[in-house]
């Protein structure tokens, strides 16, 4: 099973945002893309996938966010459009969600959004 962290930003993150939001996942891991580019995947020392986060979707769609993740999420956000950024971690890698859950949270801040599931800080 997965464990999965949604970023949900105001404005779609820059090159500079998704580097420091990498960098301050704190751990050594190598880089890689994967699905021709769609997602990029932070492995460990055996090249073997810790995170994978998926490339930022618009959603346009009024009551979007609100079908997908609870009127109490949606309430919280401006109105669309607005940028998903969503990591998934396996959830047998001790870790993992650890590291999926200090990207999405620095991205959030460094762009003004939120984060889902709301949980303890890195």
């Amino acid at each position: 099973m997965t464990r999965d962290v949604v970023a949900l930003l105001p404005a779609a993150p820059d090159v500079h945002d998704v580097a420091a939001a990498l960098l301050a996942a704190g751990e050594r891991f190598g880089v890689r893309t994967a699905a021709d580019g769609a997602v990029v995947q932070l492995c460990d020392e055996d090249g073997r996938p810790l995170v994978s986060i998926e490339v930022p979707v618009l959603v346009r769609v009024a009551g979007e966010v609100e079908r997908l993740l609870g009127r109490e999420v949606a309430a919280g956000l401006p109105p669309p459009p607005l940028w998903w950024v969503e990591t998934r971690a396996p959830g047998t890698r001790e870790g993992a969600e650890r590291l999926g859950r200090r990207f999405a949270e620095t991205l959030a801040a460094r762009c003004g959004g939120v984060v889902w599931p709301p949980g303890p800080g890195p």
